[in-house]
């Protein structure tokens, strides 16, 4: 009973999604600058999200484990709305903080990436531009693709993505996976990347909770006082116990980052604003 109950729900979250959808028209994957700039009457009091008819984002900061970690709740109206972006091009090594680069867009709010120009390994794919295709297994590999939906390859291997049945719009190679399939990571024996997966540190992961609907979880470290940070089977149960389906592991540390409205709004005690080679965000489609 209770799994058609949710099967209900989950359609009903479709058919909702995708009504919403034909309101508005797709931006193109190859804009270079967003069509439409984020409406500053749309901004919550207190940084706590932003809410027009195309894009709802909603803010929570609470205290877990000795530590203090936000939440961001984002639905959008169409995929197209979950962009990625660079602090200088695809081929250079160029760096800025994330609200730089998220002005240079014109996006609502934005996190840090995978900073995929730190090494040369794993599949990068950005707004359906291969960036590089270097397959390494421990590097597990999130797929965006082109109705917003997560999928987590592991353990990477050209023959899996190669297999994947879909249109890949945006794919990442930090890791790894979190939540897979439902199912959080129990087991760090598993993790072959060198992420501090033992590590309690500053933390930031991106989730999907259902269609056109995610969450982005990031947690404070030992820098910010009165926090110790997570370690990544902690932040595997908290994506899970959050409703996230997948959830991703990102560039973590003073990289973590949640900008909007031209600054940095988590973990800001620590005063640490590190410039960082790409960011993902999310756009409005409301003219």
């Amino acid at each position: 009973m209770m799994k058609r109950a949710l099967a209900l729900l989950f359609a009903l979250l479709m058919l909702t999604s995708s009504a919403l959808a034909e309101d508005f028209t797709p931006i193109p994957w190859d804009a270079e600058v967003m069509p439409y700039a984020p409406h500053e009457e749309c901004y919550l009091p207190d940084n706590a999200g932003y809410h027009d008819d195309s894009l709802d984002i909603r803010i929570e900061t609470f205290r877990r484990d000795d530590t203090t970690v936000m939440a961001v709740y984002v639905t959008v109206a169409d995929a197209s709305q979950i962009r990625t972006g660079i602090a200088g091009n695809w081929k250079t090594k160029k760096t800025a903080p994330v609200s730089k680069t998220l002005a240079k867009y014109g996006g609502v709010l934005g996190i840090n990436g995978d900073y995929y120009t730190y090494h040369s390994q794993g599949i990068v794919v950005r707004n359906t531009e291969r960036i590089r295709f270097n397959p390494i297994a421990g590097r597990e590999t999130l797929i965006i693709d082109d109705k917003g939906d997560f999928t987590i390859i592991r353990p990477t291997t050209k023959e899996a993505f190669e297999n994947f049945e879909g249109t890949v719009v945006h794919a990442f190679c930090f890791g790894p996976g979190l939540v897979v399939d439902g199912e959080a990571i129990t087991d760090l024996s598993k993790v072959t990347m060198d992420n501090g997966k033992g590590k309690k540190t500053q933390r930031i992961a991106i989730g999907q909770t259902g269609p056109l609907s995610y969450l982005i979880l990031t947690c404070e470290g030992p820098e910010n006082p009165g926090s110790v940070g997570f370690d990544l089977l902690q932040m595997a149960a908290l994506c899970k116990e959050l409703g996230c389906i997948n959830a991703y592991n990102l560039d973590g540390g003073s990289s973590s980052t949640v900008a909007m409205r031209g600054e940095k709004i988590n973990a800001v005690s620590s005063n640490k604003v590190r410039s960082v080679s790409d960011i993902i965000f999310f756009a409005t489609l409301v003219p």
